[in-house]
């Protein structure tokens, strides 16, 4: 399959825009990000530029922008001639990332939820109800994804596009490092934190949803120190 062949697969706003520079570039950014948080791509596993080329049916050009649009947001880490690798996150770090999300989402909330529209409610709504399904059946990795998208769904709503880059950023890194802590969260906590912004959304209460946000601050995100 040559480059200009590529599926012409609708790229995620939320996740390519302003990050991979072209539909090449983007169709294997977002076929990495995804293989990285479903699990088909582990912390630590090696990845070959050559070997994805291939696998894609494109020069290994987009491959290797694709892999650094990828570091740049933390997911993938490199060494010199020696490793390409999907990053492995610690639990300090994604505790640290949580601190900065938190901070971002706070200004997104303020521009965002005063015109938040029907479909994002509707949206939301949806991931709401996915991960209370997800956390029912202890599902981590659906409970992951619904959380993200959850979030998520408020970003493309900005005018801030360096606003939206720097969330998306954090958030994938966040979500990354969150499927490897050594203990879980409090997910009732963060269930509830979910529907006090759904009701701030609903709403269009800007106070409500800076609560919510104060609710997920309060979940205390396990590191290293736990284990000892």
């Amino acid at each position: 399959m040559l480059e200009s062949e590529l599926p012409d697969r609708p790229t995620r706003t939320a996740e390519a825009s302003g990050i991979a520079t072209s539909k090449v570039v983007a169709t294997v950014f977002e076929g990495l990000l995804a293989d990285i948080h479903e699990g088909r791509l582990l912390p630590g596993e090696h990845i070959s530029d050559t070997a994805l080329a291939a696998s894609y049916g494109v020069s290994r050009t987009p491959v290797r922008e694709a892999i650094q649009r990828l570091r740049e947001i933390g997911v993938i880490e490199a060494s010199a001639n020696r490793f390409t690798r999907v990053a492995v996150v610690s639990p300090r770090t994604t505790a640290e990332a949580v601190v900065v999300w938190s901070a971002l989402f706070g200004a997104l909330l303020d521009e965002t939820i005063p015109g938040a529209g029907a479909s994002t409610l509707e949206a939301m709504s949806e991931d709401h109800a996915d991960f209370q399904t997800a956390a029912a059946s202890r599902d981590m990795q659906a409970m992951a994804t619904a959380n993200f998208h959850f979030f998520n769904r408020l970003t493309p709503l900005s005018k801030n596009e360096s606003l939206r880059r720097a969330i998306t950023s954090v958030m994938h890194l966040v979500r990354l490092g969150g499927l490897h802590l050594p203990k879980t969260i409090d997910y009732a906590a963060l269930y509830e934190a979910q529907s006090t912004l759904l009701d701030a959304v609903r709403t269009h209460d800007v106070s409500l949803a800076h609560e919510a946000m104060a609710a997920i601050r309060s979940i205390r995100i396990p590191t290293e120190s736990d284990e000892i």
